[in-house]
């Protein structure tokens, strides 16, 4: 089976990270953002948002370097919550261990050594890739259903640390940030009320926040052996629909969610475990009042 060359047909034109709210730069770590934020629809005349500086997303930390890591503690992120899968980890040369800077690390993978095969893994890139959403809708779902004991992972210390004042920030990342992480953090904005239009809109910063590393990543697929099958060209424009986020794949997930668990508290309910207290818990932790520094523009 002929493998592809991973040298790129055309030198990728670097792009700055994105500078805009609600990103932040961290040296070494791609996609990085900031949760909060955006509106959340209230049953009072009240406005509210989603509680900033809390919840940070994005891509791993293997390689953040010491910059990095200061940006991480003036943002005051005590946890990193990993959500790779071990295989990965090790594949990619180990964690980053950030203990000594006062940053302690959670191993939550959504894939469990025996569901992250070379097989399920490449039959997940093809569900990535697809152009068809319903395939892609797939492949979230999965994430939702292996992935609970993850979410319950990182809610519940999120809950631990609700009685700190102000409660530490942390971390939550997979490789890229768009998918397994993007996943997630979507379904929590739902859980919180904030509208379908707002939660698309933060789905797709990924393409924003992923553009300077996009042609790392492409490579980085294409020497793994990624859709060798197909032509090289092909092959290129899989990997890159991969490594991005697009706005019918988050409406077709927030639709199914809607469909088979009968929204995010179903969800969260049901298939995480989360008791009714432990779902309001994590609502009045995560809302604050007042004007939303986000908008559908942002």
């Amino acid at each position: 089976m002929k493998m592809l060359s991973a040298k790129p047909a055309v030198a990728p034109v670097s792009q700055p990270h994105p500078t805009f709210p609600p990103f932040h730069h961290i040296p070494g770590v791609s996609n990085f953002r900031d949760i909060g934020g955006w509106p959340i629809t209230s049953p009072t005349s009240s406005p509210k948002y989603v509680r900033k500086g809390l919840i940070f997303r994005g891509g791993d930390t293997t390689h953040i370097t010491s910059a990095g890591i200061s940006k991480l503690q003036d943002l005051d992120v005590k946890t990193d919550c990993d959500l790779r899968s071990a295989q990965q980890i090790k594949k990619a040369g180990g964690f980053k261990d950030m203990g000594e800077w006062g940053i302690a690390r959670i191993f939550s993978p959504v894939f469990g050594d025996e569901e992250y095969t070379e097989e399920k893994a490449r039959a997940r890139y093809e569900c990535y890739a697809s152009e068809d959403t319903a395939d892609i809708v797939q492949a979230f779902v999965e994430i939702l259903t292996s992935g609970a004991p993850a979410m319950v992972t990182v809610l519940r210390h999120l809950l631990s640390t609700a009685s700190t004042t102000p409660p530490p920030a942390f971390f939550m990342h997979c490789t890229t940030g768009n998918n397994r992480t993007g996943i997630f953090i979507s379904l929590l904005l739902l859980l919180l009320d904030v509208p379908q239009n707002f939660i698309i809109r933060e789905y797709t910063l990924s393409n924003a926040g992923l553009a300077p590393t996009k042609h790392i990543n492409v490579e980085r697929l294409l020497k793994k052996g990624a859709f060798q099958d197909y032509g090289e060209i092909e092959a290129r424009r899989k990997c890159e629909r991969m490594v991005g986020a697009r706005e019918e794949s988050m409406a077709a997930l927030l639709a199914e969610v809607e469909s088979r668990w009968g929204g995010a508290e179903g969800y969260f309910g049901g298939v995480v475990g989360l008791a009714s207290e432990e779902i309001r818990s994590v609502r009045q932790i995560l809302t604050a009042d007042g004007e939303a520094g986000l908008s559908l523009e942002t």
